[in-house]
Formats: structure tokens, C-alpha cells, sequence
């Protein structure tokens, strides 16, 4: 891989597709508490890893459209949102994914007339998970069905975290999973989302799986609908992780 610019990367946010709101993400932060432990058989501090955390905060124009920016930032929450970062929109693309609290929405009109806000979100119960992208940017799929899949060219036993950002159906009620396999041929089910409805969407969720993921996995959506629009990323866990998926 080579040095890159943030060109034609997206923004998400609880299933509301803001990359043509978002004007700048200004903090993607992974970052762990620390405990100082002194002790007398050493002349420097000694430190424990303490909670793990995460940050995205970013700016927006002003954007009253249908499920955009106004619409998906003004409610303040008190429930977490999900928040999906990817640089870029290719299978395999890093990706930031934040389970948070969205703390504040700030508005600013310039000299100039141009109205700008600024939002923060900070974890909710797991730190910033930085992964990658298993579809293609944001897919739409008319119906259900296999998308191709991604060799990740081992296996895994750490289990995996993934995220699916919903944007919108025109009809019915899909259900998106993802399936690994060990030979690209046999597949099972490894994680499935919620359902989620025509007229429930935008949506997002955060899903886990434990143990074995095996070398290849694909998105695969079940049920009747039309055209669902949609983005999935996910994360294999590490042995070194805090706390095992």
C-alpha cells in the first residue's frame, strides 16, 4: 500500500449517508487509559493498560434534507448511534467504526453566510474498531442474494466485530448477514443484523461473533424486498484484544 489522500472516502451515521455533508472529520481517535503502578525494583513508572475509548468528531454544512445532515444530527440522542468512517469505497478499504454518544451539535454562521456545525461522538461501551470494508462502498442489492467474496487469505480465532449501515429500502424487509467459508465453496452463517423494515431505515448496528472465522467471507441478504442500499465493514478480532468477541 502507498501513501493516500482522503479523496472519495464516506461518512455514516446511525444509516444516513453524510459524505456530501460532512466537510472535514476532524478526530479519529483510538486511545487506552493507563494506571501507574510505581514500584521500588524500577526507576521509571511502571503503567497497566486501563479502559480502552474512542472519538470521532467531524464538521458538517448545514443540510435540511431528507435523512441528511439536519435530520440525522439535531435529535441529540440520548440512545448510542453508530458511526461508520471508510477511507475510500473499495472492498477492503479501511474503515472506522465508533459506537457512541453523540454530545453536542454546534452551529456556526460564518461572515460569509456559510452556516457550519461542528459534532463530537464518544464510545459507548467499546473503544474504535478499525477495520475494513466487506462490500464495495455502498452496494444496493434488488433482491436477495450472494454478493462475491473476500479472501482475507487465513483464518482467524478471535472472533470478529462488523457493522452494517442501512441507508434505504424501497419495499419489503431484508436481512443481512455475513457467511464465511474455508474453501470459498461450503458456506454457513457467521453473523446476521436485525431485519429491518421498509420506512424503519435509516439504520445501523454493531454485531459480534465469536471463535473461528474462517478465510472467506461474503454478504449475503435473505427475505423479499426491493433495492436495499447499504454498507458493510467488519474487524477479525486479535489475541491481543482487551476482551475476546
Amino acid at each position: 500500500m502507498a501513501k493516500q489522500t482522503g479523496i472519495t472516502d464516506n461518512f455514516y451515521i446511525d444509516g444516513h449517508d453524510l459524505s456530501g455533508d460532512v466537510s472535514a472529520v476532524d478526530t479519529i481517535s483510538g486511545r487506552k487509559a493507563t494506571l501507574d503502578t510505581p514500584v521500588i525494583d524500577k526507576a521509571a513508572m511502571v503503567r497497566l493498560a486501563g479502559h480502552g475509548d474512542g472519538e470521532i468528531a467531524f464538521s458538517t454544512w448545514f443540510d435540511d434534507g431528507t435523512n441528511l445532515e439536519h435530520t440525522a444530527l439535531s435529535p441529540l440522542p440520548t440512545t448510542d448511534v453508530v458511526v461508520l468512517y471508510t477511507r475510500g469505497v473499495a472492498s477492503d478499504s479501511p474503515a472506522a467504526g465508533l459506537v457512541a454518544k453523540q454530545i453536542n451539535y454546534d452551529g456556526s454562521k460564518g461572515s460569509d453566510k456559510a452556516m457550519s456545525f461542528s459534532v463530537q461522538c464518544l464510545g459507548q461501551g467499546t473503544p474504535l474498531e478499525w477495520g475494513v470494508l466487506l462490500s464495495n462502498g455502498q452496494i444496493t442489492q434488488s433482491s436477495a442474494g450472494s454478493e462475491s467474496s473476500k479472501d482475507d487469505s487465513a483464518s482467524s480465532s478471535n472472533g470478529i466485530a462488523a457493522y452494517l449501515q442501512m441507508v434505504d429500502i424501497n419495499s419489503g424487509t431484508p436481512t443481512v448477514k455475513i457467511e464465511h467459508s474455508a474453501n470459498n465453496s461450503s458456506w454457513s452463517d457467521l453473523l446476521t443484523f436485525s431485519a429491518i423494515a421498509n420506512g424503519n431505515e435509516p439504520a445501523a448496528e454493531r454485531v459480534t461473533a465469536s471463535g473461528t472465522v474462517n478465510r472467506y467471507l461474503r454478504i449475503t441478504s435473505t427475505g423479499t424486498f426491493n433495492n436495499a442500499k447499504f454498507v458493510v465493514a467488519y474487524r477479525r478480532g486479535e489475541s491481543y484484544d482487551d476482551t475476546a468477541y
